[in-house]
């Protein structure tokens, strides 16, 4: 369905105002919905347009994806947790479910976030130990891409750069 405002994007948002004439609904996308979230003051629907992004998503994981029960069997050690139950709630029981769900969690991340290796904010900043060894890992990456250019300046810059982190690293590692 188009949005009735602009016709141009497919509408995500059914807006209805009950007015003395009778009710009035209008179909908006995102874009048509944010305009008329300026025009009426106290209507906040970024909280709301989360949940039920996230609630649309999931729904069209599950449909996408046949539910064949490989996973059923599984249950976490310490808590008792089921796979079905996990995946009934959406919440871990403990910190050993990530061990006993290893499997299904990555599929699940991977269909998620595209990548299993975090790549957001760290705490701590730049000190952080994660966040030393995440930066060292991008910089790996980028040697291999400069490697491949023949682009040797950079690369040993880069190469340099490594060492330095490898350097903080360690030191870190020896007063912590």
């Amino acid at each position: 369905m188009m949005c009735d405002e602009c016709g141009v994007r497919p509408a995500n948002f059914l807006l209805k105002a009950v007015t003395e004439d009778g009710v009035h609904e209008k179909n908006l996308c995102p874009v048509c919905m944010a305009k008329y979230q300026k025009k009426i003051p106290g209507l906040d629907f970024s909280g709301l347009a989360g949940i039920l992004s996230g609630i649309l998503e999931s729904k069209a994981a599950k449909a996408a994806e046949p539910d064949n029960g490989e996973y059923d069997a599984l249950v976490c050690a310490d808590c008792g947790l089921t796979y079905p139950e996990f995946k009934k709630t959406g919440r871990l029981g403990c910190a050993h479910c990530y061990e006993a769900f290893k499997k299904p969690l990555e599929g699940l991340l991977l269909k998620l976030h595209g990548n299993l290796q975090h790549t957001g904010r760290i705490p701590g900043g730049l000190k952080s130990d994660a966040s030393i060894r995440y930066h060292m890992e991008q910089l790996k990456q980028e040697l291999v891409k400069a490697i491949a250019a023949e682009e040797y300046e950079r690369a040993a810059q880069i190469r340099d750069q490594v060492r330095a982190l490898s350097a903080q690293l360690e030191e870190a590692e020896k007063n912590g």
